[in-house]
């Protein structure tokens, strides 16, 4: 669907090379030329931010991770910090659903990508929501996997540390932002109702690593190797899971030859203007009536998502067209991906953009691996993208995707969420 959220991003040549410790700014400005969040209707800066900190996060390192790498670049900015630790799960979709926005600049994220998508889910609820997703997101890294804030830094052309450090990189671009369009999309499932989606829906063994490592949180980002390890040495009783996949291609030979290229390769080779965004349009004062809406819910989110995909497919239940092609197998995993990174040292995809008109169905056919060694090397080689040199790695550029599990197996995911394993489920554009 075409809402868009606003995130902060900054191009390398904005912030240069200068440290937290030397920003030119005094107390309650601005840098010169700095963008206005578009969700601001008395076009004037607040110079005050939203700060969500999940303390759960990660290995729990989230708190301090931002005492020692983040709060002094806001207190250097004269950025004002309201902190709020959420206490429990969807506590910061309540906040979002009654936040007052003409407060703040920004809402800044510290976690992983799970409260990120539950930010976005309170303002997706308000029916004030075309103004409200204009109100910008900065996720801070605070979490294990991270994709989201690596997406971000990798479509501005900015280096990004994977750990630590990138938190004060990230609230380096709330000093000086640059603000991004981030496309949300729909997705429906077989038992857990209608759901947003900015990252990836994963059924197999990615999300089987990503959700069964949930065992091994204490170990950090590390837990997703011991998980895959384990299945890997397992194969093939995992991972072999009978399904029915279909999906409307986009035929596109740019597109389709661009999810080749990795993510340190020179960046013209993705083509003129592949990494450009459109410009934000201010938000417009509001009418009384309208500005009653901003302390008003939908009922639910299928009545809030009712409508916003641009492509129109059958129910879940319904049989597909024609322009539909359908593939029966046996499947190690198949995702439906938006973002370039999977986690911050993950470059999954870099040919994807924040504001992507295309998603991408990855595939994994059981019949063309070789060993347990082909898969560990595939995983392996991730961190640099030279899984997408093997054969068996299959990338397609589609409009509409339907998943469809015959015997029930298999985690599933959305955006790292977990939802009912061996669930059906489709999504659109």
């Amino acid at each position: 669907m075409w809402n868009t959220l606003y995130m902060l991003g900054v191009e390398v040549d904005v912030v240069g090379d200068q440290g937290a410790d030397d920003l030119p700014l005094s107390k309650g400005s601005r840098p010169p030329g700095t963008a206005l969040s578009a969700h601001l209707l008395q076009k004037v800066p607040t110079n005050r931010v939203l700060l969500l900190i999940n303390p759960f996060s990660g290995q729990q390192r989230a708190k301090s991770l931002w005492s020692r790498y983040g709060a002094h670049v806001m207190q250097a900015a004269g950025i004002q910090v309201d902190v709020i630790n959420t206490e429990y799960t969807k506590h910061a979709t309540k906040i979002t659903q009654k936040l007052d926005i003409d407060l703040y600049d920004a809402i800044l994220v510290n976690s992983g990508d799970g409260l990120v998508a539950e930010a976005i889910c309170g303002l997706l609820m308000r029916k004030d929501r075309d103004r409200a997703l204009k109100f910008p997101i900065c996720h801070i890294p605070g979490g294990t996997s991270n994709a989201l804030a690596a997406a971000i830094c990798y479509a501005c052309n900015e280096p990004f540390s994977t750990r630590d450090v990138f938190v004060t990189e990230s609230c380096l671009m709330v000093t000086r932002p640059r603000y991004i369009p981030l496309r949300l999309y729909t997705v429906d499932t077989q038992y857990d109702g209608i759901k947003p989606m900015f990252m990836s829906a994963t059924w197999g063994l990615i999300a089987d690593i990503d959700l069964g490592s949930e065992r091994f949180r204490w170990a950090g980002m590390i837990r997703l190797h011991m998980e895959a390890f384990l299945r890997i040495l397992q194969l093939p009783t995992v991972a072999a899971y009978r399904a029915r996949i279909s999906y409307i291609p986009v035929n596109c030979k740019r597109t389709s030859r661009n999810t080749m290229l990795k993510f340190c390769c020179n960046r013209s080779r993705f083509g003129h203007g592949h990494f450009e965004f459109d410009c934000i349009d201010q938000a417009c004062d509001l009418e009384p009536l309208e500005r009653t809406k901003s302390k008003e819910i939908f009922s639910s989110m299928k009545e809030a998502l009712d409508g916003t995909s641009i492509v129109d497919i059958p129910s879940l239940d319904q049989p597909l067209g024609k322009n539909w092609k359908t593939v029966d197998g046996n499947w190690v995993m198949a995702n439906v991906s938006t973002l370039s990174h999977l986690g911050s040292d993950i470059p999954f995809l870099p040919s994807t953009r924040l504001d992507e008109s295309t998603m991408y169905l990855t595939l994994i056919d059981w019949n063309t691996i070789k060993s347990r060694l082909h898969i560990a090397h595939l995983f392996i080689f991730m961190e640099s993208s030279k899984h997408l040199d093997h054969p068996c790695f299959q990338v397609i550029p589609v409009k509409a995707v339907r998943i469809e599990p015959q015997a029930g197996e298999g985690y599933f995911a959305i955006d790292g969420e977990p939802c009912r394993s061996g669930s059906s489920f489709q999504v659109p554009l």
